[in-house]
């Protein structure tokens, strides 16, 4: 039937799948009638009425019963069934029990796959918010954790012991873990932007108390922020205050006025006024905590 219909072969519906999921960050839900993405890869394929609603009959003989299935609903999931065979993505029933829906994930070896197939370098793996298995447990794990009374930013001795890969994961999950509760936002100006493809955003996961000078990777330590507005932290232009309000560094009264604006937009002068808050996330459990933001104004502000 497969050939009688010029139906795509099971090796071009993986392919396909696993591009499919590195655009829709990672999962897709299961392929039931009326799912977008069932009709999104159909018109990848250019598939015809006649292609999309052929079906299959299993007769069975002992109750009497005739169920019938869609040709192309059951190509799909056999294609993702034998992806998560290969271990390339995570069944719904393994993902329902991470996040509470049943999709398929794609693991990290799938992002990997996914990435050469769709001619991406691996090494924007790092950066864009595609979700995988792995790194979503790492996500729950940060989003779990309890906000401290007392915090210790730091983390020199874990990073030292940990391998290259644990590292990597547990920065990706930070990332993806930050923006999320941040709503994709900048914490100073509010910009949200995604690219084209969705494959990535403006805001960046942005550490208080930077790598370089260990700083840990987890919700307390980070805040979202764009990528002007990221570097302008680093390098100690603004800060926050413990009660979340922005201060800025006390050389903006010296620098020259065509300095720090983009046409008629100010965009560290618009920083100034006294009491502006940045925008923080839904749940308090999120806010950057007072530890690091009193380490940063004390090292990396220019006061």
């Amino acid at each position: 039937m497969l050939e009688q219909l010029a139906m795509p072969t099971r090796n071009e519906v993986r392919h396909e799948l696993l591009r499919t999921l590195l655009k829709h960050g990672g999962v897709v839900k299961e392929f039931a009638a009326g799912e977008q993405v069932v009709d999104e890869i159909a018109r990848q394929f250019g598939l015809t009425d006649a292609q999309r609603t052929a079906a299959l009959e299993t007769i069975y003989r002992k109750q009497n019963r005739v169920k019938k299935s869609l040709l192309w609903h059951r190509l799909l999931f056999r294609a993702a069934d034998s992806l998560a065979h290969d271990g390339l993505v995570s069944r719904p029933t393994e993902t329902l029990q991470l996040t509470g829906h049943r999709e398929w994930m794609l693991t990290e070896k799938g992002i990997d796959r996914a990435l050469r197939i769709s001619r991406i370098p691996t090494t924007k793996k790092d950066f864009i918010p595609v979700k995988t298995f792995e790194v979503q447990k790492v996500v729950n794990k940060l989003l779990k954790t309890q906000r401290p009374t007392s915090y210790q930013p730091f983390d020199a001795i874990q990073k030292r012991s940990r391998k290259l890969t644990e590292i990597t994961l547990r920065l990706r999950g930070f990332r993806q873990a930050v923006i999320a509760v941040y709503d994709y936002r900048c914490a100073a100006c509010g910009l949200k932007l995604s690219s084209p493809d969705s494959l990535c955003w403006e805001v960046e996961a942005a550490h208080i108390v930077p790598h370089a000078s260990f700083g840990k990777d987890d919700i307390f330590n980070g805040i979202a922020l764009c990528r002007f507005h990221h570097w302008a932290f680093d390098v100690g232009w603004f800060g926050v205050r413990d009660d979340y309000t922005v201060c800025v560094s006390s050389k903006l009264a010296e620098l020259p006025r065509e300095f720090g604006r983009t046409g008629r937009h100010e965009l560290l002068r618009s920083l100034a006024p006294r009491g502006s808050e940045i925008r923080l996330p839904s749940r308090r459990q999120f806010y950057p905590h007072e530890s690091s933001l009193r380490w940063h104004r004390e090292f990396v502000l220019h006061a």
